[in-house]
């Protein structure tokens, strides 16, 4: 009687591992096949871009996820080199302006537009609704706003450099390599390689906490600190986003 009994829950334990295993096997499947689907779509996307926007420049080692936005005039020039357009992104570049991205990844609903030229620079992070814009609307007593009338000076992102959630880079500004932008700030004025800012406007940033890889000053960071401090899962998103299968 012991014997069955026991004979009984291993047959019962064997059972359960078995599904178990299925269940897994089936779900690596399901991903599996959910990245090789949205590989092909943002082939198809990209395919449609360079065939009706001659100024776009963009290879298929980018990713253009579902209701992306590419607006490039006729006259202008936008560039994307190994970025990712998770979804809903915006890009922009009027009559003669130039946009260049190799930014790694842009987040959800961000929007980067270029009236004279912005530059984002390898390895950026730009989380969900940031915005970047080389352009002002031109306000005066004698000018309606109607008009819409802009003021363009170019913006320049170096490389590595992370911007928060909701944060905004005005005209005329230039963050140097390894900058962290902080969530909702507004970038009005340059921004030193290496520094933390944060706030409205942005202004360098100081934090009590310590032994933190996150908490690396800005005069003490190396690149090998930077590499701390910027996350780790930016090469596994990649990858997710621009492999059909792994």
């Amino acid at each position: 009687m012991r014997s069955s009994r026991l004979f009984s829950t291993e047959t019962t334990a064997s059972a359960d591992g078995a599904r178990t295993g299925l269940t897994a096997s089936y779900a690596r499947l399901v991903r599996r096949g959910a990245r090789c689907a949205a590989v092909v779509a943002s082939w198809a996307r990209i395919i449609l871009v360079r065939m009706t926007q001659p100024g776009v420049r963009v290879g298929f080692d980018s990713f253009i996820g579902p209701g992306c936005t590419i607006r490039c005039a006729p006259h202008g020039t936008m560039v994307i080199r190994r970025t990712v357009l998770i979804r809903d992104v915006y890009l922009e570049a009027a009559d003669g302006a130039v946009l260049t991205l190799d930014t790694d990844v842009l987040g959800p609903h961000c929007m980067v537009v270029a009236r004279e030229r912005v530059v984002i620079g390898a390895g950026c992070l730009l989380a969900e609704m940031s915005v970047v814009r080389d352009q002002d609307h031109v306000v005066a007593p004698d000018i309606p706003s109607i008009a819409m009338l802009f003021s363009a000076t170019p913006v320049t992102l170096g490389s590595n450099v992370w911007l928060g959630a909701k944060a905004t880079v005005l005209r005329g500004v230039t963050i140097g390599d390894n900058a962290v932008v902080g969530a909702g700030a507004v970038v009005t004025a340059d921004v030193a390689a290496g520094a933390r800012v944060g706030g409205v406007p942005a202004v360098p940033l100081r934090t009590s906490r310590s032994g933190a890889a996150a908490d690396v000053r800005p005069d003490d960071r190396s690149p090998d600190a930077t590499a701390a401090v910027l996350p780790a899962q930016r090469s596994a998103a990649r990858a997710d986003f621009t492999s059909p299968a792994r």
